[in-house]
């Protein structure tokens, strides 16, 4: 490490210095001068759970400290999120060295160019295929570090006992594919011994975080203790490549060479054919409906990693598939997802899930729900009026992760099969500090159920299919809680559904009325979990103080249930929302119970709201 000074404040100098240290070592076998990057997102998460610091404070003082030496740290904005360069010998300089003295310049441009009289006399990069299989012979030295033939004895001691007495027979090894190789070796029947394999220090691996791997053990017991780290390792070794050799898509690799390639011509048919479709189309059917290749050509495999590498790279299309189902996705196509909110607001009122608020896994296992590929969510109100589910612990477990490292959306088909309908929902992935949901069930919602409703997601034999469904009852008709999307206003309406409900969370006029006197807040103030908790507790409480000194009491399960009327909300963050609060206060004499004292900037407003109120309950009387 070179001897790198800092400025700043005391503080500043410690916290970029320890942001420096933390940067080389996980670069420890790159090159002096190579770049090192990291996000200004993954250094304040893990320095805030090092520090006891939250997030977001933590990465404004990550900021004012490298921003303080900007000759070792250099700042970039790319997307969503800020990225920091550095180098081990403290600062990044971009190579300058111009190629005209480097071999490959002097290889393709010589001074005096052969003259190209004959076809064969010209160089290509294109490695040709081979016509015929020969064989390769391995040294005993190496068929003994592979546990291929028993290791030779050291100088001085006696032989093994019951080692084949004709060594020279095995060996042959044969090639049978171009580019792979595999190893066929003779047994020999009188083996009276195994020798047990010994592992040497030349099959010890280490890796940049500090993990020593034995290559001596077999590939399965390898992949099974270290696969995601040797997955990881080979990803960062292919896109590190400057030569691009082996090229990647998903947990598939192929050689760059032997990808098919498509044109300007090739990419629009495509493109007009998913905009003509007006969905997301699966790589098979595209292969199919426009190029006619099928699966039984031999090529077939190859042709469609090639597809799905060139799309990748092209910026008119998006990936919204998942593992072993590929969707396609491209500019101009309808949208999925409501337009009644945005996908920033959409983020940060999720943003709870990843804050821990978290407990959807407390009625379900994640083992249960993987074993039997079935979740029972109930309905909440804001749920079934904006037809979004949030992306759960629960719903992660049941629904397939991201295929791509940096993909952000997944279209999921769900059916239903009481109803012969089908239902494309976009899924939003998390990331950083922004939750994930779903969404695209608003109309089938709004058909079939009603708030409180238990609906029931499954699994399918495709990746990318699902199903919902719920459980049918008698008729029945009750006054509910409904939104009038005109007068932009809650009210209730006498509803007729044929869906098992839960009681607690089924908004009735008889139990929940004072919810019609809650204001439906525009979806930017609905970010803010203490704004909106304090407006729901001071509707739906049951009034204890006097008007100028005005206090409410409710019980906790009563505002989690009004809560999600305006925005999702778990019951632990509900909690969290009263315990932070400066004006809620718990009741000592009865568990979950809760007061709350408006300021006075909010008591005249209230009182009105709980005026009207009592005009409601005398005209319904």
């Amino acid at each position: 490490m070179s001897d790198t000074t800092f400025a700043g404040s005391d503080k500043q100098q410690t916290l970029a210095e320890q942001i420096f240290q933390i940067m080389t070592k996980q670069a420890i076998l790159f090159a002096a001068d190579a770049p090192i990057r990291q996000t200004l997102t993954n250094l304040a998460e893990y320095l805030g759970s090092q520090h006891a610091t939250d997030t977001s404070t933590m990465a404004k003082e990550i900021e004012a400290a490298l921003q303080a030496n900007p000759n070792v740290f250099t700042r970039e904005e790319r997307d969503d999120d800020i990225i920091y360069t550095t180098s081990r010998q403290g600062s990044y300089q971009p190579s300058s060295n111009l190629p005209s003295h480097m071999f490959k310049k002097r290889l393709f441009e010589p001074d005096n160019p052969l003259p190209v009289d004959d076809i064969s006399v010209v160089v290509t990069t294109t490695r040709p295929a081979l016509t015929t299989v020969e064989p390769v012979y391995i040294s005993d030295y190496w068929q003994r570090e592979a546990g291929l033939l028993p290791r030779l004895p050291p100088e001085g001691e006696d032989d093994y006992e019951g080692v084949v007495e004709d060594i020279d027979d095995i060996g042959h090894v044969e090639t049978v594919v171009p580019g792979i190789v595999h190893a066929e070796v003779e047994t020999v029947t009188e083996v009276v011994e195994e020798v047990p394999s010994v592992s040497s220090p030349g099959t010890i691996m280490a890796l940049p975080n500090g993990i020593q791997i034995d290559l001596h053990r077999s590939v399965e017991d390898l992949f099974g203790q270290y696969e995601n780290t040797l997955v990881a390792q080979l990803r960062t070794a292919f896109e590190n490549d400057p030569l691009r050799q082996i090229v990647s898509f998903g947990d598939e690799v192929f050689p760059e060479a032997s990808a098919t390639n498509f044109g300007k011509n090739d990419m629009r048919r495509i493109r007009d054919y998913l905009v003509e479709m007006g969905e997301p189309l699966l790589d098979t059917q595209i292969i199919s409906d426009i190029f006619y290749h099928n699966p039984r050509q031999t090529d077939y495999d190859a042709f469609r990693f090639s597809l799905n590498y060139r799309l990748s790279r092209e910026k008119d299309f998006e990936f919204v598939g998942v593992h072993k189902a590929h969707l396609w996705s491209t500019r101009g196509m309808p949208s999925i997802a409501s337009k009644r909110i945005k996908a920033g607001e959409m983020g940060q009122i999720t943003g709870y899930i990843e804050e821990g608020f978290d407990e959807s896994l407390q009625e379900q296992s994640a083992k249960s729900i993987r074993q039997s590929g079935v979740l029972i969510h109930i309905l909440t109100f804001f749920e079934w009026e904006y037809g979004i589910l949030p992306f759960t612990r629960a719903m992660a477990t049941l629904l397939p992760s991201a295929l791509l490292p940096d993909q952000r959306t997944a279209v999921l088909r769900f059916e239903s099969p009481q109803h012969y309908t089908t239902t494309l929902v976009e899924l939003r992935y998390p990331t950083g500090n922004r939750g994930g949901w779903l969404a695209g069930f608003e109309v089938f919602f709004r058909e079939h159920l009603v708030p409180g409703a238990l609906i029931t997601l499954a699994r399918t034999e495709d990746p990318h299919i699902f199903t919902v469904t719920y459980e049918e009852q008698d008729e029945t008709t009750e006054r509910l809680l409904v939104q009038d999307e005109k007068k932009n206003k809650l009210a209730f309406a006498d509803v007729t559904y044929f869906c098992a409900v839960d009681n607690d969370m089924l908004l009735t006029q008889q139990r929940y009325g004072r919810l019609r006197n809650l204001k439906v807040l525009p979806m930017n103030e609905r970010r803010k979990g203490e704004t909106v908790m304090e407006h729901v507790f001071g509707t739906v409480g049951e009034p204890m103080g006097t008007k100028s000194e005005p206090r409410y009491y409710a019980l906790l399960d009563e505002l989690v249930v009004a809560l999600n009327v305006l925005r999702p909300a778990s019951p632990s963050y509900v909690a969290e929302l009263l315990r932070s609060g400066e004006y809620f206060e718990a009741d000592e004499t009865t568990p979950g119970a809760w007061y709350y004292t408006p300021p006075p900037t909010l008591s005249d407003e209230l009182e009105k709201d709980n005026e009207y109120d009592e005009y409601d309950d005398e005209y319904d009387t």
